[in-house]
């Protein structure tokens, strides 16, 4: 039997092509999400647990707008280094505007390049990390050992991804939601089940005391990014073929009436693992 086809509708594997307009559009969702109360203290808990200090140099894999790498900046001033990788060009022009409006270009580097192949030496870093980037990636288990490479002997490495079958929607009619967070599970990510197999591919590579924790993000407001998330997966099941026409439209004025009867929430699981390069 054939496998699945996953990833259709996965916009991000296509992104290295896009133009600055369209990264100003991506970049605006990005730091959307990064703005959301759950987001913000996810990330603050996700680089305690990786204990991101002053001093250190740190690679973000699949940077985007940006939103980590400057984080990460605040924690590794007044002589650290915060490396943003991602492989669109259009996406790093944005990111670095949005590092010098907030006065951290100083300390950030954004640089183009590949997670299945960074291109760095061996041991560059004290920390590693790939945040909601591997998922979108083609083959992105292929990136693990290249964290694991570039991280220095003692370094750490951590990846926080979504768990896409843990898509929350308040909605009346299970089917068709149940359709719908199926079809966004498979085809809005290249591997939406990698955050499930981290603990096992950390391993695997020889990272010791890895650690998992899990991270749920949950929203109420009918324009936050999850909530505008639900109604571009609602789309792709359309595409897919998963929902009817008719089954979107009646779906979207039950989920419209949810909302303005402040019925609603919507929100997603995100999986943070992390370990240590032993040596």
């Amino acid at each position: 039997m054939s496998q699945p086809v996953h990833g259709r509708f996965d916009m991000w594997q296509s992104i290295a092509t896009i133009d600055v307009e369209r990264a100003r559009e991506i970049c605006a969702r990005l730091e959307l999400r990064g703005r959301s109360e759950d987001e913000v203290a996810a990330r603050s808990a996700y680089l305690d647990l990786i204990g991101v200090v002053p001093g250190e140099r740190v690679l973000d894999v699949g940077c985007g707008s940006g939103v980590v790498t400057r984080a990460v900046d605040r924690r590794i001033a007044p002589n650290g280094m915060a490396v943003g990788l991602d492989p669109s060009p259009a996406l790093l022009t944005v990111a670095r505007e949005l590092a010098e409006q907030e006065g951290v270009g100083e300390l950030v580097d954004l640089r183009e390049g590949d997670a299945r192949s960074l291109p760095f030496g061996d041991g560059e870093f004290d920390v590693v990390l790939a945040v909601t980037s591997l998922s979108h990636i083609p083959a992105g288990e292929q990136a693990i050992p290249e964290l694991v490479r570039v991280a220095r002997f003692g370094g750490r490495v951590g990846v926080f991804d979504r768990d896409t079958d843990s898509l929350i929607i308040a909605h009346p009619d299970r089917d068709i939601t149940r359709r719908i967070v199926t079809s966004f599970s498979d085809q809005q990510s290249m591997d939406g089940w990698l955050a499930r197999r981290l603990l096992g591919r950390l391993t695997e590579v020889g990272l010791q005391d890895v650690h998992v924790r899990a991270f749920t993000s949950i929203e109420r407001d009918a324009s936050s990014f999850f909530a505008l998330g639900a109604l571009r997966a609602a789309e792709t099941a359309v595409q897919a073929g998963v929902i009817t026409e008719e089954e979107h439209q009646r779906w979207i004025d039950a989920l419209r009436e949810e909302q303005a009867a402040g019925r609603f929430i919507v929100g997603l699981t995100h999986l943070f693992v992390w370990g240590t390069r032993p040596g």
